[in-house]
């Protein structure tokens, strides 16, 4: 191998064992959401700690955007759980449809179907609805990058509607910017994913204790 080549090669770990890397097995959205949002704080630290580098943005709005609709879609799943576990019927929650619905990269369409099922479980209020200062974070993302691709790529749309995902040169305070959507991508993964996984522990409980009660009467 040549100078050059060698110069290509990422630094080796100092432990062989470190080389190894498991995927998949036992994953969800929220396991993958996690990486992503380790992956954007990675970059923005670096960032914010060796300068500017306007190649890199984009690229760390992508990440932690996508670990957020991760964690979106996670919550989702798991309050439509609660709601069948409850005897829910209003709508088909079984997970193939569950999975059609989730089939988008709408934040906003994301956050009103989350919204919506937690009003439909016995959670107290305010805490069954994604709190204000959040909301208007995510709408405010969706409004940013609707469909997903605007952090992904320079240009947007097929054909004849596609146009740059940037048209004009925009100066802004990208640590504030950043700060802001890191706070809610960890708000998130582990705030709204531990309220709701204590809420479905405390209800798998309850329909267990149920079910013994009434066993005993039989």
């Amino acid at each position: 191998m040549n100078e050059d080549e060698e110069l290509l090669n990422l630094p080796r770990p100092r432990w062989r064992l470190h080389e190894i890397a498991v995927l998949g097995g036992y994953e969800d959205d929220l396991t993958i959401a996690a990486g992503y949002l380790e992956v954007a704080e990675i970059a923005a630290r670096h960032w914010i700690e060796r300068g500017p580098n306007d190649g890199l943005p984009i690229p760390i709005l992508y990440n932690y955007r996508h670990s957020i609709e991760l964690s979106l879609k996670w919550l989702i799943r798991l309050a439509a759980r609660c709601l069948i576990r409850g005897g829910y019927t209003g709508e088909n929650l079984s997970a193939d449809t569950l999975n059609r619905k989730l089939h988008t990269h709408n934040i906003k369409k994301l956050a009103d179907r989350l919204n919506r099922y937690m009003e439909l479980l016995d959670l107290p209020e305010p805490n069954n609805r994604i709190d204000t200062a959040s909301w208007n974070l995510l709408t405010w993302l969706d409004s940013e990058d609707e469909t997903g691709e605007t952090y992904r790529y320079a240009t947007v749309g097929h054909g004849p509607r596609s146009a740059p995902a940037r048209p004009g040169q925009v100066n802004l305070n990208f640590y504030e910017q950043v700060n802001e959507l890191h706070k809610l991508a960890h708000l998130l993964h582990a705030g709204y994913s531990g309220y709701l996984e204590a809420f479905e522990e405390n209800q798998i409980e309850f329909f267990a204790e149920m079910r013994q009660e009434l066993d005993q009467e039989w």
